[in-house]
């Protein structure tokens, strides 16, 4: 599932989808016992960036720059996958000098593979989301306090392993950076709105339905969700999952090895632990399992074909849902059948060759089945790849939050 930091242009549409934020003068802070702080460990201001830096960053947006941006790295209590206590971090950015209530987005991001992708830290290379998209939109009027988690696995939590599509972690690490968002506007006496918007594309799109659900299911005393845009993520992971083994041509690279990312994730997470070569072709099978040894089994150069990657035997237990265990790990990191409160807003190209577009037909009907007011967005042109998507989405995405 592709990131959407990756090959964008500065235009103005791609910077004006994250509109954002507020003011002050602030010091980073190592913060004090407080009963009240239960999240929030510390947070430094990493970038104060002049209105004249911002233009220079997005020459297109340079007419509508209207004050100087300040982001600060949020660092926060949040939990492994065995509920030990980890730090993990994320990012805020805001406008300076604003002076009323702002709306609260929880942008959450698409597929990273390496920690200078992490919004936090916030670099020119590699890291456009926060870099450019994010700094950019915190400098227009609208006033959005914007909040960036980095995910389990990057940034301050670097040393355990991202847990890629894992449905509930991707949730309460998303969910505690709030929290603790919530703690560093608190100290800092930023007047925010109660209801919060989310949105996200791809892994980020996947995450926002997880956190939208983990707000309404056990945190609708903190936040209300006003509306949620989840686009091209991979919902219904059976029938992803299914599609991915029925392909007989090759997929783009970045496609193929994120899922077999997915496929060794699960492998190890739910203890099935089964043999490379059951779930992979030998010589596929000995490159990930040289690249692992050298540190990266993202780096395996793996047939691109599911044909001719993946075993006929795992094939088969996949098509046929005969292979309980990696069943049953899909779908319990489904993210399409519940009830949601708030609307849903879903966006899906038809033409995504990353994450097959059935995922948002199928999110759409079971959430309007189950009661809910979810609507989808069919992006256009149809042949608009999973890349070209990530672009018109956020362009899309401008009336939508610039409107009253």
């Amino acid at each position: 599932m592709k990131s959407l930091h990756l090959n964008f242009k500065l235009s103005l549409t791609l910077f004006m989808f994250l509109t954002v934020l507020v003011t002050g003068c602030f010091k980073d802070h190592d913060l004090p016992p407080d009963p009240e702080v239960k999240y929030l460990i510390k947070s430094d201001n990493i970038a104060n960036v002049s209105a004249a830096q911002v233009k220079l960053r997005a020459t297109a947006l340079a007419p509508f720059v209207t004050s100087g941006v300040k982001v600060y790295k949020l660092f926060y209590n949040t939990k492994t996958l065995d509920g030990k206590q980890i730090q993990a971090s994320g990012v805020v950015l805001f406008p300076e000098n604003f002076k009323d209530s702002l709306s609260v987005l929880s942008f959450q991001h698409g597929t990273i593979t390496t920690q200078d992708e992490a919004p936090s830290n916030y670099k020119p290379v590699g890291n456009a989301e926060a870099f450019v998209v994010a700094t950019a939109a915190a400098s227009l009027a609208k006033g959005f306090y914007i909040v960036m988690p980095d995910y389990l696995g990057f940034g301050e939590s670097a040393t355990i392993q991202h847990p890629y599509q894992h449905k509930a972690s991707l949730a309460w690490a998303s969910l505690d950076m709030l929290r603790a968002a919530m703690e560093f506007a608190s100290l800092n006496n930023l007047k925010l709105k109660k209801k919060i918007q989310l949105a996200g594309y791809s892994e980020g799109g996947y995450a926002t339905m997880a956190l939208h659900q983990e707000i309404e299911t056990n945190a609708s005393s903190e936040f209300t969700v006003l509306k949620s845009y989840p686009a091209a993520g991979p919902y219904d992971m059976v029938s992803t999952a299914k599609w991915v083994v029925s392909q007989t041509t090759d997929m783009p690279a970045a496609a193929a090895s994120y899922y077999l990312w997915v496929l060794l994730t699960y492998n190890q997470m739910y203890g099935i632990n089964a043999p490379l070569t059951d779930l992979i072709t030998p010589l596929n099978a000995a490159k990930v399992a040289a690249a692992t040894a050298a540190g990266n089994p993202l780096a395996a150069e793996i047939d691109l074909n599911p044909s001719k990657l993946y075993t006929a035997d795992f094939i088969s237990g996949i098509k046929n849902s005969t292979n309980l265990k990696f069943i049953a790990a899909l779908k319990a990191n489904d993210v399409y059948d519940w009830k949601p409160k708030a609307p849903v807003m879903l966006f899906h190209s038809e033409g995504d060759d990353f994450v097959p577009f059935l995922n948002a037909n199928i999110a759409e009907k079971k959430l309007q089945d189950n009661g809910s007011m979810a609507t989808l967005l069919r992006i256009q042109p149809p042949s608009a790849t999973h890349r070209e998507g990530a672009q018109i989405y956020l362009t899309t995405m401008i009336g939508l939050l610039l409107a009253p």
